[in-house]
């Protein structure tokens, strides 16, 4: 094994790293946020370090919408300055990530009694264009009601106006937050997932100076030592402030969001939708054999640990999708898998819970501890380069903008759609022994992008070992991840590196104990461990399926 691979056989060493390093910036939570703060702060030569309590990603960024917002909605809002900003970041992570984040038209329908209608829809849109400076080619086009019911059968005759269709980008949330902690690995940050921060180290002054970590895959406890420290993580950044001082003034609140999967055959929606009902924003979005359907938004106050979808939820989308597309007669028993997550919105004491904001704010304590809270996915980069400006006036330097706009990610060294489409091709043709479709290549470069080839080449080593093809595949893909992206459970590989959880359990339930056995056999597990993660997918999958 490659010493300098992003591998979990590697643990040891990258331990070592981080407490022997006298790091410039430490970042505590491994989502989009701290991912995107740790490659901005190595790409200007910082020496960073960033820890993760679970694993990357396991919180909020796999469990989001999952598409790259260019900010339409804030239109409503009259929040110019984010319309413009998220229509640029938008561009500049597609650029960056091309095999992880791809353009897709999205139809807006005009219905009866909604906020919008075909005056208003247009002046958005147009508005919409100019500031998010959206290329000419995906500019919006605006359709009768004769054209958008040609456009989506589907929809509901009865209320349908008329429609606008625009471009949103869809993205893997989870790939994208792991390709950005892989790049900021390879361009020399410590990183580890599974590294949970117990407590603040503090000078005499009482600053925080570096803090206590319990490595939680062998339970041993190591210290680290580092000049800034940045509190990002997401939902939890409030339990983190509490361990340097009681939280006052500004915390989080957290709002609850839902989705449901189904059979793209269940609904077979022509095109990605973003709806109105009754003024709340649905998106139905297809996705090869699937579509998915999301989201709610509710203030959660339970176990943060282990969210649920509640029957409640499901039967209101469901609702919402029967409304739009009545010939569906859609009921819960057509929802294959679901997922939920929680986003941290920032509350401050004498406000209601409509003055909650949803932009991202830093705050720092008394001890020199950096918070950053709020924000969506779409804006990482400018969060990051925000907290990076804010440590920059700390030291009396000058604040620098953003150093990540031409950084590419690990796997996404694509100039253009033809590129991707030519590597495909080209390792279609170069692997034509293992008998992978076209289909079956295309899927695996819109996970691994350009590392794609180590893959197949793993693949090979195993085509004598495995008379079925996708027996070969599935060891063949644990292995790769576990090796080149710091996979340690079987929840890694099966939600955030695959997403087979969420998009296909079938293959999650059919493939388990080969998965198992190959992991266990490549990470020394005994007995009790290997029991011990059978039960942990058992319980996921159902509960992907289980609404209280």
């Amino acid at each position: 094994m490659d010493g300098k691979a992003f591998s979990t056989l590697n643990r040891a060493t990258m331990v070592d790293n981080l407490e022997n390093e006298d790091f410039d910036v430490l970042v505590i939570g491994g989502g989009i946020t701290g991912c995107g703060i740790a490659l901005e702060a190595v790409s200007r030569g910082l020496k960073v370090g960033l820890i993760e309590r679970n694993d990357f990603a396991s919180g909020t960024s796999s469990r989001s919408g999952k598409l790259i917002h260019g900010g339409l909605k804030y239109l409503q809002k009259l929040d110019f300055p984010v319309v413009k900003e998220t229509g640029r970041e938008r561009d500049i992570v597609y650029n960056n990530a091309r095999h992880l984040v791809y353009p897709i038209k999205m139809n807006f329908p005009i219905i009866k009694k909604e906020y919008y209608n075909l005056l208003t829809l247009k002046a958005g849109l147009t508005l919409y264009d100019r500031l998010a400076g959206v290329k000419k080619e995906e500019r919006h086009s605006l359709y009768s009601k004769k054209k958008t019911l040609q456009n989506e059968p589907l929809f509901n005759k009865k209320v349908i106006q008329g429609s606008g269709e625009y471009v949103e980008y869809r993205t893997d949330d989870s790939r994208l937050t792991m390709e950005i902690a892989k790049t900021a690995f390879e361009k020399g940050a410590a990183v580890l997932n599974y590294a949970e921060m117990t407590d603040f180290l503090q000078d005499a002054h009482n600053r925080v100076k570096g803090v206590v970590v319990k490595d939680n895959i062998d339970g041993k406890t190591f210290t680290i030592n580092a000049t800034h420290i940045v509190n990002a993580a997401g939902p939890w950044v409030d339990v983190v402030r509490k361990k340097d001082r009681p939280v006052e003034g500004k915390y989080m609140v957290l709002a609850k969001g839902i989705h449901l999967v189904f059979d793209h055959q269940s609904v077979p929606v022509k095109s990605s939708i973003y709806f109105q009902h009754k003024g709340r924003m649905i998106a139905v979005i297809p996705v090869g054999n699937r579509t998915y359907v999301g989201s709610t938004e509710s203030i959660y106050k339970e176990d943060m640990e282990d969210i649920h979808v509640k029957r409640t939820e499901v039967d209101y989308l469901v609702g919402c999708l029967n409304d739009m597309f009545p010939s569906l007669h859609l009921n819960v028993s057509h929802v294959i898998s679901s997922w939920a997550g929680i986003r941290p919105l920032i509350g401050e004491d004498g406000k209601s819970p409509s003055e909650l904001s949803r932009h991202d704010e830093i705050f720092e304590s008394d001890t020199g501890l950096i918070t950053i809270a709020g924000g969506k996915l779409t804006g990482y980069r400018k969060m990051a380069e925000r907290v990076l400006q804010h440590i920059d006036k700390k030291e009396q330097r000058k604040p620098l903008p953003a150093q990540t706009e031409h950084v590419k990610l690990s796997g996404g060294k694509f100039e253009s759609a033809n590129a991707i489409t030519a590597f495909v091709d080209q390792l279609h043709g170069h692997y034509h022994d293992l008998n992978l479709t076209e289909d079956e290549v295309h899927a695996y470069v819109f996970r691994y992008g350009a590392n794609t080839e180590k893959l197949l080449q793993q693949m090979s080593d195993y085509d004598s070992e495995y008379p079925k093809k996708e027996q070969r595949n599935i060891v063949a893909e644990v292995r790769y991840t576990i090796e080149n992206e710091m996979v340690a459970t079987l929840a890694d590989f099966y939600d955030r590196r695959t997403s087979y959880l969420l998009f296909d359990p079938d293959k999650v339930k059919q493939t388990l104990d080969q998965v198992t056995t190959e992991m266990a056999d490549i990470l020394h597990w005994d007995t009790a461990k290997i029991e011990e993660e059978k039960r942990t997918m058992h319980y996921l999958i159902k509960k992907s399926l289980t609404f209280k």
